[in-house]
């Protein structure tokens, strides 16, 4: 969905900011603005005060984002009630799968991705299966983002995604509201990693976050009929109604 502030300046510099954040070895302010389709100059002035708030940095000719980005995003995210509800039942579930390799992760809705803001996982769970795993992917290509947008309102959907890409999810929806709000994944993550997400919901049922359970050789304990389904659905609604008593 594009947003637009009254202060056209204030719309450029974000703009910036999130295709820098995209890229892991930043760009060149002639790449920033082909991409952005700003001005040169434009893109240059801004850039200028952006690192000045080291929102940027500039390093070897590269524009990066700035370490005050972090500053930021921290103090957001201790403040998530759901982060700190979530996390015991997180552990909880942990402690049900010490034989195995998984990663318990929580998400939340972020425009038109998710981003994962905790994370926990079980001894036996290979460092690089963790390196490899992103903290953000889009909406509608992962299972907590499918979990929560099945819960949504079709009107909902299309101001998050267009409607192309709602038409293109709306089979895998449907399957996950026939499911009672599980989404199963396989590979989606990484290869060879299966996973099954339950979202968690507001007063009026709509997702607000989702947790997932991923696992190595895990496609019979993640089934939808599986023990572990039912305490991760529990865990879930447990969350839900804690927070909606804050």
């Amino acid at each position: 969905m594009i947003r637009k502030s009254p202060i056209q300046v204030i719309d450029k510099a974000v703009t910036l900011l999130r295709i820098i954040s995209d890229l892991k070895q930043g760009a060149s302010a002639l790449e920033l603005a082909k991409l952005s389709g700003l001005d040169r100059t434009t893109v240059h002035r801004i850039l200028k005060s952006l690192i000045v708030w080291d929102l940027v940095i500039h390093e070897d000719g590269m524009f990066k984002s700035g370490p005050e980005s972090l500053f930021y995003s921290t103090r957001y995210l201790n403040r998530l009630n759901i982060r700190r509800v979530a996390l015991p039942f997180m552990v909880e579930i942990q402690k049900l799968l010490t034989d195995k390799q998984a990663v318990i992760s929580l998400s939340i809705p972020v425009r038109e991705h998710v981003v994962l803001i905790e994370r926990i996982w079980t001894q036996l769970t290979p460092l690089n299966v963790l390196m490899d795993l992103s903290d953000q992917y889009p909406i509608d290509k992962i299972p907590s983002g499918l979990a929560m947008l099945a819960t949504y309102n079709p009107l909902v959907c299309r101001e998050i995604l267009d409607e192309q890409r709602c038409a293109e999810i709306e089979p895998r929806l449907t399957e996950i509201r026939a499911a009672k709000g599980f989404c199963i994944g396989a590979n989606e993550q990484q290869l060879g990693l299966n996973s099954i997400a339950y979202p968690v919901l507001n007063p009026r049922s709509e997702g607000i976050g989702a947790l997932v359970i991923a696992g190595l050789d895990t496609e019979k304990e993640l089934s939808l009929n599986s023990p572990l389904a039912g305490h991760l659905k529990r865990a879930c609604e447990n969350i839900s109604g804690q927070l909606n008593y804050l």
